[in-house]
């Protein structure tokens, strides 16, 4: 939408130019003019149903089964998180500067860059996903998962040739000196989180509803589960999934 507008503002003011100091008027300009805004209109209508689909999300699944709604990723606002039939908390996206949010809009594909998180819990437990941005232009992106206040993990991208050619996209999660992988096979809708050789959590995406996400964290992980939560959204915020 970011593009579509900023063509709109270019071309409104070379129609304007053109007819103060040319003097010259063309239907033609005014209907491609006009076909920017409409374009415009068109997904800001779209996005903002999306992000009320989210907003309002109720669902039920199995006791240990978290799920949520996540069909627009652009705007902030809030988006609802399950576990079985209770409201276990909500989360969202931000932007720390008004500008990257304009920059993210007109430049990025997919409005993957400055891709920041935070969660608030039902139980007072709070993590942000921060995006640790060095350069404009690089291969993988770092986060910083920060629960509480304190960095407890790191989180980053793995595009690789490997797992180019195995179909396969992957993000790397390093908690308390453990290595973890979250990845999933391109084109299909099923993440699993994997450690030491074993898979200790599962994510879904539902094909009736399409955006509708499941997570299931297997037993004896559950110190790290919020955290494994917020991983999974950020996995697939990352990889547009």
């Amino acid at each position: 939408m970011g593009r579509l507008w900023l063509f709109f503002v270019v071309a409104s003011i070379g129609m304007a130019l053109r007819f103060l100091v040319l003097g010259k008027f063309e239907w033609g300009q005014l209907l491609i003019v006009s076909g920017f805004l409409a374009g415009v209109l068109l997904i800001w209508g779209i996005e903002r149903w999306q992000a009320w689909r989210d907003a309002s999300y109720e669902g039920a699944e199995d006791e240990d089964v978290w799920h949520t709604h996540m069909a627009e990723r652009f705007w902030t606002g809030k988006k609802r998180l399950f576990k079985g039939t209770k409201k276990m908390g909500e989360f969202w996206r931000f932007f720390p500067l008004p500008w990257q949010r304009i920059v993210n809009s007109i430049l990025s594909d997919q409005n993957q860059w400055y891709l920041n998180l935070s969660f608030a819990f039902a139980d007072g437990t709070s993590v942000q996903i921060i995006e640790q941005r060095e350069k404009l232009f690089r291969v993988n992106d770092t986060w910083h998962i920060v629960q509480n206040g304190a960095v407890v993990a790191v989180a980053r991208t793995d595009y690789s040739w490997k797992n180019k050619l195995k179909l396969r996209e992957r993000m790397i999660v390093e908690i308390q000196g453990k290595t973890l992988f979250f990845q999933s096979p391109e084109m299909v809708s099923r993440t699993e989180v994997w450690l030491d050789g074993k898979m200790i959590a599962e994510g879904k995406r539902s094909r009736l509803l399409r955006w509708r996400y499941t997570f299931r964290v297997n037993e004896g992980y559950e110190e790290w589960e919020r955290l494994l939560v917020a991983a999974y959204v950020l996995f697939n915020y990352a990889y547009h999934q």
